[in-house]
């Protein structure tokens, strides 16, 4: 399904409906959905997966570790068979309305609460540098009317200043890159891909305004056309740099296509326990210890020999 509005970080919806009758075997019934959704998952990663259904006495909620469930009332009498799963956190809340007709099921009213990631984090305001033929010009012409050997007199020998006075020099002092290139400020959304443009959120904006006059086939193909050939741009991009051994941007480039982001491992513990560790680590390095010499008065009676 794609209906008209669904958060940019959903690519559309799948509904998978479920029926397991009750003399079936539990466990079969979970390895046949848990495949079919695993298939699912892997043609459309991006995709809103809900399923829905009488599963009876197989619940498959230890098989879909990643799903939420939602149905938090009974369904019927006072069990709860009908299961609503979504592979998103908060995205509703469930509410019991009275059977349809003669059913012996209740109905439930699942309400939408899920906030969109544009409006969970904000946009971030970035300033990038605008490069274009005229901003190279002028910057191989500040490069040419630059006196090099004023760097090399100052330093002589010393690489490693020299190159760190000639860093500074063109990229952070406020000279070469920073008084030729022009910059601009950006705002960069959550939701947004790698390969999303100025000219296809042009496009974007179009088709809102198409949608609201009735005429919007015409803008959807060339939408369609638009994200299809940035999206060939943005892989050749990727190829390049894997040929050119850029294994940085490479990497960069993968956890921005599958949302990787790095977790900060959060301390565990105080200083104390830190000393505890210290010292049950360490104490096989620790020098025993001589016992003192005991006098022979401590010593028991049977221990002391005759002179």
């Amino acid at each position: 399904m794609r209906p008209h509005y669904l958060p940019r970080e959903f690519t559309h919806a799948l509904a998978v409906v479920v029926y397991i009758p009750t003399p079936a075997n539990a466990d079969a019934a979970r390895d046949v959905l848990l495949s079919a959704v695993s298939r699912l998952q892997t043609q459309h990663p991006d995709t809103l997966l809900l399923i829905s259904g009488d599963f009876n006495q197989a619940s498959p909620s230890s098989s879909l570790t990643k799903f939420t469930q939602y149905v938090a009332c009974h369904t019927r009498d006072n069990k709860t068979l009908d299961l609503f799963y979504a592979n998103t956190k908060e995205a509703y809340h469930s509410l019991p309305l009275p059977p349809l007709g003669r059913a012996d099921h209740n109905l439930i009213h699942l309400q939408p609460v899920y906030k969109p990631l544009v409006q969970r984090q904000p946009a971030v305001i970035r300033t990038v540098k605008k490069w274009s033929e005229e901003a190279e010009e002028a910057l191989k012409d500040c490069f040419n009317t630059t006196l090099w050997d004023v760097f090399s007199d100052a330093h002589g020998e010393d690489i490693d200043n020299l190159t760190n006075c000639i860093t500074d020099y063109i990229i952070y002092y406020n000279f070469c890159v920073e008084n030729t290139v022009p910059t601009r400020t950006v705002r960069s959304f959550s939701n947004s891909k790698p390969w999303i443009t100025p000219d296809i959120k042009a496009l974007l904006k179009e088709k809102k305004r198409a949608f609201v006059s009735g005429d919007k086939e015409e803008l959807k193909r060339e939408l369609r056309r638009k994200i299809r050939q940035e999206k060939d741009n943005y892989r050749r991009k990727m190829e390049i740099q894997l040929q050119q051994n850029n294994i940085c941007g490479v990497w960069k480039g993968l956890k921005t296509i599958s949302g990787f982001k790095e977790q900060k491992s959060q301390p565990v513990g105080d200083r104390g326990w830190a000393n505890d560790l210290n010292l049950f680590f360490n104490r096989f390095d620790q020098v025993p210890t001589p016992p003192p010499a005991q006098s022979p008065l401590l010593l028991p009676r049977h221990c002391l020999c005759p002179q």
